[in-house]
């Protein structure tokens, strides 16, 4: 059963605006998440530590599934287990 994510801000966004993985870049796709009441469902579904993911979920820019600070660098560390559920 997929997750119920009508309520999510970005629905019908175009879906590439959130494949950049740099600042400012993703400036645009962040301003989505900034309003949107689904963020955790977002990163539940997402799984980007888990999924290697590339690109903006849940009001964080990722790459190869580490977050990416705003200089564009990455911090090297991947959510810790208590911050996103455990992958099926």
């Amino acid at each position: 059963m997929l997750p119920d994510l009508s309520a999510a801000a970005c629905r019908g966004a175009d879906p590439g605006l959130f494949d950049d993985t740099r600042y400012p870049d993703a400036l645009m796709a962040l301003s989505y998440c900034d309003r949107c009441t689904v963020i955790d469902l977002c990163m539940n579904t997402v799984r980007p530590s888990k999924s290697g993911f590339d690109g903006v979920a849940a009001g964080i820019v990722w790459r190869n599934g580490y977050k990416v600070r705003k200089d564009n660098s990455t911090r090297g560390d991947k959510f810790r287990r208590n911050e996103c559920e455990e992958s099926i």
